[in-house]
């Protein structure tokens, strides 16, 4: 959409008497196609197009979104969205960011990020590349069902103005793979997958090996037993780690924090991991999936210590979250067309440690490697933290069987604080984690 359009937008909302106003546009272009059982099941081709108004007025703030672009269409929506704000209910904590805190964005920095792949895998290619990824999985005689899998690209493109003269323009890609495969035999039926998400589509990795190893994997599951209820040493796989980010993400946002149902709410700048725990948030990463210059609301991005040697050193917030805290602004607000600034994390990720995760379980007497983890029971107001699982036990240094349908628990503090890092970071998603070892949790068993 032609910027000039969107200018005029914001100008018809300033005689219409606004105090503040923006106008989000954003187009999507997706490719996907999945196959199950070596016949496509799905190919789709899409675009959306989609503008949004966010009208203030006197603290009272209103938004609306549209996918029908004509003018006419969209100067209606203006007058409706500014009716809407003069009879929503006031909202102290709403608007802008005020123009000398703004930090403007020039192409030639959105360009040094790399977030936009120049290639375009074409439809015919991603369908000959989800056949051979489920193929090369489905070529062993153990495999002996498939949930399918889908190899999906897409690129976005946003304009963001602002009344305070805030100007984004930023153009992104991203490439994504999802299979699931069954072994079975007589006494077993296990299920195991892979994902993995990408900027640049030619880095999803080597879609035959990446079939390979899921049918492997999950034939190293067959016939696996149940635990007895115990406490033991547990090793997240790096594949399952970045939950436990997710969780402390959830826990260290400001919006958890203002309603007082964050465990973490007294503790900035005390220790929550030990204090070789370094946890940082990095938007300037190049070629990676949440990398950007600035944040929604014109906040510069930083790299932030979220975790520095064990302490917590920020609340993830927005504008409205940062006030009602009384923080300084983080940077990790996010929004789409249809909706007002929330909080989000940009490239969040644990740093290394020195032990590989071969090290970690040579060291165990005995011990749990979970390699998958289901559902969910965590109360963020005092930490209490209980998962499904599955993985391998282990003695004496040696993985011995796999074990299915257990229930780990233990509580986030003490989770934080016993955690060490293995030395196996990959980045391969927005929060990205390497394994790591989390001493005496409860393993629930028959």
């Amino acid at each position: 959409m032609d910027k000039n359009f969107l200018k005029t937008i914001l100008n018809r909302l300033r005689k219409m008497g606004c105090h503040e106003a923006d106008v989000f546009f954003s187009k999507s272009k997706t490719s996907s196609c999945s196959s199950r059982l070596g016949k496509i099941e799905k190919k789709e081709e899409s675009s959306t197009n989609e503008i949004g108004i966010r009208a203030i007025i006197n603290k009272k703030q209103s938004i609306v979104s549209t996918t029908n672009l004509e003018k006419q269409n969209v100067y209606n929506l203006t007058e409706k969205v500014v009716e809407m704000a003069k009879v929503v209910p006031e909202n102290q904590y709403c608007g802008l960011a005020e123009s000398d805190k703004i930090k403007q964005v020039s192409k030639q920095e959105v360009q040094k990020l790399e977030i936009c792949d120049t290639y375009e895998p074409t439809m015919s290619l991603i369908e000959k590349e989800v056949i051979k990824l489920e193929e090369s999985a489905l070529d062993n005689k153990e495999i002996t069902n498939s949930e399918g899998a889908e190899i999906a690209y897409s690129k976005n493109s946003i304009c963001l103005l602002g009344s305070n003269g805030l100007e984004i323009e930023m153009e992104k890609t991203h490439s994504d793979f999802i299979i699931a495969v069954l072994a079975g035999s007589k006494d077993s039926m296990e299920r195991e997958y892979d994902y993995k998400s990408k900027v640049f589509y030619n880095e999803l990795g080597d879609f035959e090996k990446i079939g390979k190893e899921v049918s492997q994997n999950a034939i190293k599951k067959l016939n696996s037993r149940k635990l007895k209820t115990c406490k033991s040493d547990v090793i997240f796989d790096s594949k399952v780690s970045s939950s436990l980010l997710r969780n402390l993400f959830s826990a260290s946002n400001a919006q958890s924090i203002i309603k007082g149902i964050s465990f973490l709410k007294d503790k900035m700048n005390n220790k929550v991991f030990n204090d070789q725990i370094s946890i940082i948030d990095d938007p300037l990463m190049p070629k990676k999936l949440r990398s950007k210059i600035s944040d929604c609301e014109g906040i510069q991005s930083k790299k932030k210590f979220l975790i520095e040697k064990g302490d917590l050193k920020f609340f993830f917030n927005s504008l409205s979250s940062a006030k009602q805290i009384k923080h300084e602004p983080s940077g990790h607000a996010t929004r789409s067309a249809s909706s007002i600034p929330s909080v989000s994390y940009s490239n969040l990720y644990m740093e290394n440690g020195e032990v590989s995760k071969l090290d970690m379980i040579k060291s165990m007497k005995k011990g749990l490697l979970i390699t998958e983890l289901m559902g969910s029971s965590i109360n963020y107001s005092n930490g209490d933290y209980s998962r499904g699982a599955s993985g391998f036990w282990i003695e004496n240094g040696e993985i011995c069987y796999p074990v299915s349908e257990i229930t780990i628990a233990g509580n986030l503090e003490d989770i934080f604080m016993s955690l060490i890092p293995a030395n196996d970071l990959e980045f391969n998603f927005g929060i990205n984690a390497p394994s790591c070892l989390v001493e005496n949790l409860t393993l629930g068993g028959k």
